[in-house]
């Protein structure tokens, strides 16, 4: 039976120790959908390997493609606080969008490709300067992977963009 030692919980609640007389694993672990890391301490000669995939808009991916693509999603939100040409409303509306861009994408579950579509496409629309930050996005591998599990509009819009060029709808 296991005990958990409450004392060694720190960093706002987010370690926890947890001491298992016996645990038998095999095959691939995920702990509620998120990258985890899991250490070994036997006393015999047992080898351990660490992999730490996560499951991102229906996809499994490395934690390394996931930050880059959400660093691509900051330099959209970058450009859209930067962009001096929009008024109050229009910087509201492309936050928006972004948001809604943001979460069908880090879902775990394939993104719903109509709202992407539409939330990237209005995005895309709003500025020059943010149209290439929402290419660079949509050029991100992670972001290809996600957007050809769900096909359809999404590849089209996909495809559209990286060959130069989005016309509004």
């Amino acid at each position: 039976m296991g005990t958990m030692d409450n004392q060694s919980r720190n960093d706002g609640g987010r370690e926890m120790n947890i001491d298992v007389g016996h645990l038998s694993v095999t095959g691939h672990v995920v702990f509620a959908g998120r990258d985890g890391s899991v250490s070994v301490n036997t006393g015999g000669d047992v080898a351990q390997t660490n992999n730490t995939t996560m499951t991102v808009g229906g996809v499994e991916t490395t934690r390394a493609d996931y930050d880059s693509m959400v660093a691509s999603v900051r330099t959209v939100d970058q450009k859209i606080k930067e962009d001096t040409k929009l008024e109050p409303d229009e910087k509201a509306a492309a936050a928006y969008n972004l948001k809604v861009v943001e979460e069908q994408l880090t879902s775990e579950k394939p993104p719903n490709p109509h709202i992407l579509v539409q939330a990237a496409r209005s995005l895309y629309d709003v500025s020059p300067a943010i149209a290439g930050a929402v290419i660079s996005l949509f050029t991100e591998p992670l972001v290809g992977q996600i957007v050809l599990t769900v096909g359809g509009i999404a590849k089209g819009f996909y495809d559209t963009v990286i060959k130069g060029g989005v016309s509004g709808s």
